[in-house]
């Protein structure tokens, strides 16, 4: 009898906004739509606020893109407001939250549940901790397949947005929860080999697969003379320009300290520039002004998506600076290979994810101790002296890494691997196991 090749239907199960947040665009849009172009039969969930919901134009454009790609979209109401986020205390006392995320809960099950049965879906890939959650229960109740793919350290993470303690009981219960889901997910997906390793510590024999956030080669480019126009329209001159990406402006980015660089890299180059690319250009002119924050010479700016890789490469110099913490520790920071994609070294602090591997072994940046004025003129002189002693051998030296280790290319094999087994397929694994 002639096996079975057709691809197997993948709910991908997400509680995170994607109209609004436009990481996901590059790292959940993006692998969907070339998987469903390969045959794969993909059901994406999409966690989104009433308000959210209400941008009728971004919703739809977002619904036929996925359409044409042949992925099914379904977008989940939710009530739970923004938790990570710098501004999250503002989401009203913590009971009414927590009925809040109950509700979401529930609604959230009953209709993973309905997909599943409704589109005979096989495999769940939960992205972080509340959808695999939900698809823990149903591996059990209806036999499909559980891919655990946390995109971080949620535990710890709360630790760092709302302040509390190892040693309070909701801690303590997310940390319960990671293990069971760990311990009883089919496979788990980690951001960096660091992640890798900290898993490892928690469940030894696990198949864990590194798929760190990835770029659109496509999008993500250096062109000389796109540079050099960008850098006419935003009269950038021959000024030293900083760029700091910022998504979702959340308590780990370490905003301040962000100044704190740019501070010391005018004691050096006076007439620097930095730009800030943000959606929420205000919320952080806000938390300037209350830090007393000095944003002279400061740009920010709210770049639409497609018009980011325009604005990285008008620049010098990327920066990246998060919280010390195993947060950052295992974290994959998809700025780094943007701004590396672009043609941009990287100013970076110690301890993120494999960004400090890559920069040493590869040249395309330097590297500072956190919090340490010395480490981090020491790093701004030694990338300046690179910029100006390599130029364009460095941008290409940049990008050619970029493409090299975070491209979709090279690890949608991973995802295929990962849906294939559970069509008939068997992981090496698998294979020893059996003889």
């Amino acid at each position: 009898m002639m096996q079975n090749k057709a691809k197997p239907r993948i709910l991908y199960l997400n509680y995170t906004s994607i109209l609004t947040q436009g990481i996901l665009l590059s790292q959940v849009v993006i692998p969907m739509k070339k998987l469903a172009r390969e045959g794969y039969r993909i059901t994406l969930v999409s966690g989104e606020r009433i308000e959210d919901l209400q941008k009728r134009k971004q919703r739809e454009a977002l619904h036929r893109d996925l359409e044409e790609a042949g992925v099914e979209i379904v977008f989940f109401r939710k009530t739970l407001k923004p938790y990570l986020r710098v501004d999250a205390k503002r989401g009203g006392h913590a009971i009414f939250r927590a009925l809040c995320f109950v509700f979401d809960l529930v609604r959230l099950f009953l209709l993973t549940g309905t997909l599943i049965i409704s589109r005979k879906c096989r495999i769940v890939h939960a992205r972080s901790y509340v959808p695999a959650l939900i698809g823990l229960l149903y591996k059990y109740a209806l036999g499909i397949k559980l891919i655990f793919d946390p995109r971080g350290l949620l535990p710890e993470e709360l630790i760092i947005a709302r302040g509390w303690s190892h040693s309070d009981w909701r801690f303590k219960t997310w940390k319960f929860l990671e293990r069971i889901l760990l311990k009883h997910s089919n496979y788990v997906i980690a951001l960096s080999r660091p992640f890798k390793r900290h898993l490892f510590k928690i469940v030894p024999r696990k198949d864990i697969f590194i798929t760190p956030c990835c770029i659109d080669a496509e999008r993500f480019t250096y062109d000389p003379q796109r540079r050099r126009d960008m850098r006419i329209r935003l009269g950038l001159g021959e000024h030293f320009t900083l760029v700091y990406s910022i998504g979702c402006f959340v308590p780990y980015q370490v905003f301040d300290e962000a100044m704190m660089v740019f501070d010391i890299l005018r004691e050096i180059k006076p007439d620097a520039r930095l730009l800030i690319l943000t959606p929420e250009p205000d919320l952080i002119r806000q938390y300037s002004s209350k830090r007393a924050l000095n944003l002279e010479n400061v740009s920010l700016t709210r770049a639409p998506f497609s018009k980011v890789p325009d604005y990285l490469m008008a620049c010098d110099a990327g920066l990246l600076v998060r919280f010390p913490s195993i947060v950052s520790a295992v974290a994959s920071p998809v700025k780094f290979p943007e701004y590396l994609a672009c043609g941009l070294p990287v100013l970076s602090y110690k301890g993120i994810g494999d960004a400090e591997l890559i920069i040493r072994r590869y040249s395309v940046g330097e590297c500072m101790t956190p919090r340490d004025p010395e480490s981090i003129k020491m790093a701004i002189r030694r990338i300046m002296a690179l910029i100006e002693g390599y130029g364009d051998d460095l941008r290409s030296q940049c990008r050619s890494i970029a493409l090299r280790y975070f491209s979709w290319e090279s690890y949608l094999p991973v995802y295929r691997k990962l849906y294939g087994n559970h069509n008939g397929e068997q992981s090496g694994k698998q294979r020893e196991e059996k003889k």
